[in-house]
């Protein structure tokens, strides 16, 4: 999640419409041989004095596919703060970039072309199904400073996005589609990684995987079957550590912010073991919650293993713990980090699905009830598609950032609620455990959504969801 300006997420996208006027792992997923997985192997050098990263990356490819590939293509989304082309007020204060060299295929020089965010490795032979190879190259990352999720803030890096990241094949060919500031535009797919980082003196790393004690400058983390490598590595933060039930659940925060840590890491207990319940248990043995600035426009910002989110938020009753937004964050690795979707095609089925459950959980644990603000809302997108034509099953460019917003986390939240006041509570919560046992490790589409919740509910749904989702029929 990007929200710009947190107010409490709900009253954050309606004063916007105003201003504007506009795991228990399945069999399957436990199935699935390593080698259908990318597998990363990433060595980093973390420089705090001139703010880069220096390293050596090799990727075995997956090795199954419907059509050969004749090339390979990576994303370089640090790239885009080198010549940035969006608004001058998120331009990052210094840029930054991710540079490649001594590109390899399976120990052979190959061809290379480095274009924008992108890279494109033109193999000497079509890659079959059933084949693999090893691609390697060298990289450095010049980190920006006031970056949107990749910054440095005093002494602390954060790292998003910070690698060159394997574009996803499927039926449609390679997803190549570029940076933009609107949403999160980084479609990834499951992957496994192994990550050594050699750490300045004194500095300590939070990341995707379970991070061990440090005892030493270099560190070698492990993570399975997540969609990306996080990181953030630092001198500042304290943490506080907790579990639910075998899960570490660690809140990390800087000082300043003692008041409100321990309350956003009981939210953190309470939000991940609600979410646990209510849709089918995480299947990772750790969560890390950083407080603080990772970057312009970030409220919170949701990554496998480990989310970020600002300490505190204006309320009607003053300024609170950012509970909501722990909370959002938190259910993204249900919505996202376990069943993924194509955040660039289909955005609204993770933001959508996840400010749902922030809401359920804020509802049910909280006492907060933003019902009749969240339908205030979503009937302004009535007005919107009038004027706009566009729908909650858009890309990403056809958005700008309140119509997303409003399209995206605030109508199909409001949707999941009236399927609720159609369908009760317990059904609505048994179509989303479905839904994960199902699609968990996988890419899922809204047509995939439908499905589930059509059998689940033993019922048509269809003009529910044409209705809601893509404004067809009347309300």
């Amino acid at each position: 999640m990007r929200i710009r300006g947190y107010r409490g997420f709900i009253l954050a996208i309606l004063m916007a419409a105003m201003l504007t006027g506009i795991w228990s792992p399945s069999a399957e997923a436990l199935s699935q041989p390593a080698g259908e997985r990318p597998h990363y192997q990433l060595e980093a050098t973390y420089s705090a004095k001139d703010q880069t990263v220096r390293g050596h990356m090799k990727v075995r490819l997956p090795d199954r596919r419907e059509k050969a590939w004749k090339d390979v293509y990576f994303h370089l989304y640090p790239n885009a703060f080198k010549d940035w082309k969006w608004g001058a007020e998120s331009r990052p204060e210094k840029p930054g970039h991710l540079k490649v060299s001594q590109v390899k295929v399976d120990g052979e020089k190959a061809s290379a072309k480095e274009k924008g965010t992108l890279l494109r490795i033109q193999l000497d032979r079509p890659l079959a199904d059933g084949k693999t190879a090893l691609v390697e190259m060298d990289y450095e990352l010049k980190l920006p400073k006031g970056g949107t999720r990749l910054n440095v803030y005093g002494n602390t890096a954060f790292l998003a996005q910070w690698y060159p990241m394997l574009a996803v094949h499927d039926d449609e060919g390679w997803h190549t589609d570029p940076y933009t500031t609107t949403g999160d535009p980084f479609f990834s797919q499951i992957s496994d990684f192994e990550v050594t980082l050699q750490l300045p003196e004194g500095y300590q790393v939070i990341s995707s995987a379970r991070d061990p004690e440090q005892t030493s400058s270099t560190v070698t983390l492990r993570q399975e079957r997540v969609r990306d490598f996080a990181a953030v590595i630092t001198k500042d933060y304290e943490p506080i550590y907790g579990k639910v039930d075998d899960i570490r659940v660690n809140l990390w925060y800087l000082k300043g912010m003692e008041d409100v840590a321990q309350p956003l890491h009981d939210a953190a207990i309470s939000s991940l073991s609600f979410f646990g319940k209510k849709f089918g248990a995480y299947p990772y043995e750790e969560v890390d919650v950083v407080l603080g600035e990772t970057g312009y426009g970030i409220a919170g910002m949701e990554y496998p293993g480990l989310v970020t989110s600002v300490a505190r938020i204006p309320t009607r009753k003053g300024e609170q713990p950012a509970i909501n937004v722990v909370a959002h964050e938190l259910a993204h690795q249900w919505w996202y980090g376990v069943v993924g979707n194509n955040q660039v095609k289909e955005p609204w089925l993770d933001e959508g699905l996840t400010t749902f459950s922030e809401l359920l959980y804020m509802h049910e644990e909280k006492g907060e009830d933003e019902r009749e603000l969240l339908m205030r809302a979503a009937q302004r997108t009535d007005e919107i598609h009038k004027e706009k034509g566009v729908t909650s099953v858009e890309s990403l460019y056809k958005y700008s950032d309140p119509i997303y917003g409003l399209m995206v986390y605030t109508r199909p939240a409001a949707m999941m609620w009236e399927l609720v006041e159609k369908l009760g509570k317990e059904k609505v919560l048994e179509i989303l455990h479905t839904y994960y046992d199902r699609y968990q490790f996988q890419t899922a589409t809204t047509e995939d959504f439908i499905r589930v919740a059509n059998e689940t509910a033993g019922q048509d749904l269809r003009p529910f969801f044409d209705r809601w989702l893509f404004f067809k029929g009347e309300r």
